[in-house]
């Protein structure tokens, strides 16, 4: 009797889960399958008349094909005929030419007979701009300097000997010891004498004009430092005309 109650109760039990099942899976569909059947793409149908065209085809020509032009090939130049030669620009502050030759030099000016001076084929106000610039090159103290008059105060040593790296005590010696140097005040002076010529001499603190070693020294700095702007074949030409200055 309970085993036919038991078998009744389960197969109740049986079908009440699936018909909950079938509620339950009722309330989440599968989207995804009914996706698949929703959105299946129909089979393409083609017309009749497209089934039996086909594409045009290009009609072949028997006409022969014009034979291709030759390509014009031009000389190649070399690259030195092919750009001109630069200009020698002009320079407004230190010109590359000095003295009436065109080449830095210490020289016997006109007028001058017996004094040391340099001769710089540029105006007073252009000069005095070279020698400025080159006085500033051979690191020469300038104490004073005026444009309008056209001079420059500078001291210099022509004995004086450049430092050199050495022991502790030569610098020890050097910080605290006498000063070596003997540097004199020496005047620059700068006149034209034409349009573009202009005579650079020394002179001492007198005013008097020298013609020694000191003032033909100097020149030959301030013409070494001139010669910075010149090319390595003229400045060659004014160093070996500098060195043939004469001195009385």
């Amino acid at each position: 009797m309970k085993t036919r109650l038991y078998g009744r109760l389960t197969l109740v039990s049986a079908l009440l889960l699936n018909a909950s099942c079938s509620t339950i899976k009722s309330w989440f569909p599968d989207k995804e399958r009914d996706y698949q059947f929703t959105t299946e793409i129909p089979e393409l149908v083609v017309p009749d008349d497209l089934k039996t065209k086909t594409l045009a085809t290009r009609p072949v020509s028997n006409a022969p094909e014009p034979a291709p032009e030759p390509v014009r090939q031009e000389p190649v130049r070399s690259a030195a005929a092919a750009e001109p030669a630069p200009s020698k620009p002009e320079k407004t502050e230190a010109k590359e030419t000095v003295a009436a030759a065109g080449s830095g030099k210490s020289v016997q000016a006109a007028g001058s007979s017996g004094v040391s001076s340099l001769q710089i084929d540029q105006s007073a106000t252009q000069a005095w701009w070279i020698v400025g610039k080159a006085l500033s090159r051979q690191k020469l103290e300038v104490v004073e300097r005026n444009m309008d008059k056209g001079y420059f105060f500078v001291k210099y040593d022509p004995d004086a000997i450049k430092p050199e790296d050495g022991s502790i005590l030569d610098e020890i010696t050097f910080l605290f010891g006498d000063d070596p140097s003997q540097e004199q005040e020496y005047r620059v002076s700068l006149h034209q004498l034409d349009e573009l010529l202009t005579e650079v001499t020394v002179q001492d603190s007198d005013g008097k004009t020298l013609s020694n070693v000191a003032a033909t020294s100097l020149l030959r700095l301030i013409t070494e430092g001139i010669n910075q702007d010149i090319p390595s074949g003229t400045a060659d030409k004014s160093d070996k005309a500098a060195d043939d200055t004469p001195s009385p």
